[in-house]
């Protein structure tokens, strides 16, 4: 394997673990072998999920999600690479940048991007926070029209922060 590959991927270990130990809706667990490629993230996230009659319900989670770093991850040429590094296990969510398990990562994609900024940008789509209603500018057309429709399912959905809040305790002293 490649040392700076290696590097990056050692790197990115850490910072996943360190991003999942802030975080109370996201687990992130690094699939053998050492150092890992390819990682399987849960958010504890409700989702809107397509039933096969072609509405849309509040489904309670979690969402199963795969990230995927290929050898070439570093220098790639791959005009696609932005469609290719994530995926979602949860095939029945509805969402404009999810098309069969397949993420559309974004105009913000570039090869190299952290595993900081790919679970920053997933937990965007999962949660709502990155949607789209124009179906010229999305991976999945359909899931437009479905949200626009279903739009006060949308509105209902409270997603949790990534991050927990750091709590800052004060202790007064008083004077005796």
């Amino acid at each position: 394997m490649d040392p700076i590959f290696r590097a990056f991927l050692e790197n990115t270990a850490r910072e996943a673990g360190e991003l999942a130990e802030r975080s109370d809706v996201m687990t992130i667990t690094p699939l053998p072998p050492a150092p890992t490629t390819t990682y399987l993230c849960e958010f504890d996230l409700s989702y809107l999920r397509r039933l096969p009659a072609g509405t849309v319900e509040i489904a309670g989670g979690p969402l199963g999600a795969v990230l995927h770093f290929p050898e070439d991850y570093l220098r790639s040429v791959d005009p696609h690479l932005y469609v290719k590094v994530a995926s979602v296990l949860t095939p029945d969510m509805a969402h404009p940048n999810l098309l069969g398990g397949t993420v559309c990562l974004g105009s913000g994609f570039a090869p190299g991007t952290s595993i900081t900024w790919l679970l920053w940008e997933l937990y965007d789509i999962v949660s709502y926070q990155n949607v789209t209603f124009d179906e010229r500018n999305a991976l999945n057309p359909e899931a437009c029209r479905l949200l626009r429709e279903h739009r006060h399912l949308l509105d209902r959905l409270q997603p949790r922060p990534f991050l927990r809040r750091e709590r800052k305790l004060e202790v007064k002293v008083s004077e005796l």
